[in-house]
């Protein structure tokens, strides 16, 4: 896609700003190669602009420019070393003396690190230097991961139809209600789709496409499940209160997992001084628990098919892991602030963007602790260990096992959805999952109402009347 190109009231507007992290002036090409070196750096960084023709106190003076001075330029591109004439965007504006500044509008490149005659340059406020080895190292590891990244493989074993086309749907459906998918794009074809999602390469599905959208991953693709857990005590050697594994693509694993913690993890009920409406705060809230879920399939290395995601719950805590440490780039003290983003699965990470479930890259983390904290509950710990990474939510008060069984009799820890079910069953109705869902006013799949009446049965709501698919479900005590 072209660039905007800037007119000379727009330069003479930036020109006034003077020299920065992402500007630099030249006097003219008899600079070239200092030019060219702040361009390596900003390749490596977030990108800027280099202008021949102005002086450092920032005089536009121009230059002529010949066929010998655009050879020039072109000779210095081909000095740095891989790709970069989709980054590096060359024009030349007129002054009013009828001689030329030359622009460099330079984009952050997507494989850095970048070099320039064979060395490495970074920028750091105004000014370009050489990088530091071990900053240089750290990019050559992250390139290797772009460079390898699994998620954009050709996904050998998995076809469009074996795609959930209902998830692919409520996916635009969501992304248009955010803005942040047009319109249009619900007339699209499921091939368009799917390229619009950056899911197809040569008209064929990526591993992301499966990660995100298969039917049926156990067979193949079968590190795409989450091993969930419920101890009693505080650390795994207690005994197991529930115990489970579920297979499947990224929405199912976070709707599985989102089951789990509703079912014990228990919800604090109260009423509010000159307030009528029942106030509920959970142990911890499920916003930051879905953003942590979301960190774990966007961040996860995938290439290691033997480690999967863990949900741990101790009477004291919550813990999420995932295979694969932080980027190079970050330290665990950069997450409690703002930080700059760089998900192991970009694909992926882009597809719960898109569908408006995660904002802007790098505020994850931030976010997760706001909830946490307007929650009343103790800010999100990180921690990386046995080659992963850790999002720990301790709770207010610890729990026991008793304790969660009460909350679950009680049934304070029912969603919304789920007591709309008992609702509907009221009365002494007899009624099979699928008129159950016919009667829900919400756009929700057979599964999630699948797993709601185990859940309701499993806590003694509801009894289940037949066996398998011909089944039917009626309230507890009804006859």
């Amino acid at each position: 896609m072209a660039r905007v190109r800037m007119n000379f009231k727009q330069l003479e507007n930036l020109v006034s700003q003077g020299e920065s992290a992402f500007l630099e002036f030249k006097t003219s090409t008899s600079q070239l190669k200092p030019a060219f070196e702040t361009v390596c750096a900003f390749l490596n960084g977030k990108g800027g602009i280099v202008l021949l023709g102005v002086k450092n106190k920032g005089e536009i003076i121009g230059q002529d420019v010949t066929d010998n001075t655009r050879q020039e330029i072109a000779r210095e591109l081909k000095k740095i070393e891989s790709p970069v004439l989709a980054h590096v965007d060359v024009y030349y504006l007129k002054t009013v003396q009828e001689k030329s500044v030359i622009v460099l509008d330079v984009t952050a490149g997507d494989h850095a690190p970048y070099i320039y005659e064979g060395r490495p340059f970074e920028r750091i406020q105004s000014t370009t230097s050489l990088m530091p080895q071990n900053r240089y190292e750290q990019l050559l590891v992250r390139r290797g991961y772009l460079n390898h990244a699994w998620e954009g493989h050709l996904a050998e074993e998995c076809d469009l139809a074996g795609l959930d086309q209902e998830e692919i749907l409520r996916t635009i459906k969501e992304g248009v209600d955010q803005n942040r998918v047009s319109v249009e794009v619900l007339n699209y074809d499921l091939k368009r789709i799917l390229n619009n999602l950056n899911l197809m390469k040569d008209g064929k599905l990526i591993n992301a496409a499966a990660v995100l959208f298969a039917k049926d991953v156990e067979k193949n693709y079968s590190h795409c499940m989450i091993r969930m857990a419920r101890f009693r005590g505080i650390d795994k050697l207690g005994d197991f209160l529930d115990n489970q594994r579920v297979y499947g693509n990224a929405f199912r694993l976070i709707e599985a997992a989102t089951h789990f913690i509703q079912r014990h993890l228990p919800i604090a009920s109260f009423f509010e001084p000159g307030r009528m409406q029942r106030t509920d705060q959970p142990a911890v809230p499920m916003l930051a628990l879905r953003e942590a879920l979301i960190n774990a399939i966007s961040h996860r290395d995938y290439s290691r098919r033997i480690a999967t995601i863990s949900l741990a719950i101790y009477d004291d805590r919550l813990e999420i892991w995932n295979n694969g440490p932080l980027a190079p780039e970050l330290k665990l003290e950069d997450l409690k602030k703002e930080h700059d983003s760089y998900p192991r699965n970009k694909i992926i990470a882009s597809v719960f963007y898109t569908r408006g479930w995660v904002e802007s890259w790098g505020t994850g983390t931030t976010r997760m602790a706001g909830y946490c904290t307007r929650n009343g509950t103790p800010e999100p710990e990180f921690e990386e260990h046995s080659g992963g990474f850790v999002i720990r939510f301790r709770f207010k008060e610890p729990m026991g096992g008793s304790q969660i069984k009460d909350v679950q009799e009680k049934g304070l820890d029912l969603s919304i959805r789920q007591q709309k079910i008992l609702e509907i069953l009221a009365d002494g109705a007899l009624l099979s999952a699928k008129e159950i869902r016919e009667k829900l006013d919400m756009d929700v799949s057979s599964r999630a109402i699948q797993m709601d009446l185990n859940i309701l049965k499993n806590n003694g709501h509801v009894q289940q009347v037949g066996i398998s698919v011909a089944s039917s479900w009626r309230k507890n005590g009804d006859k």
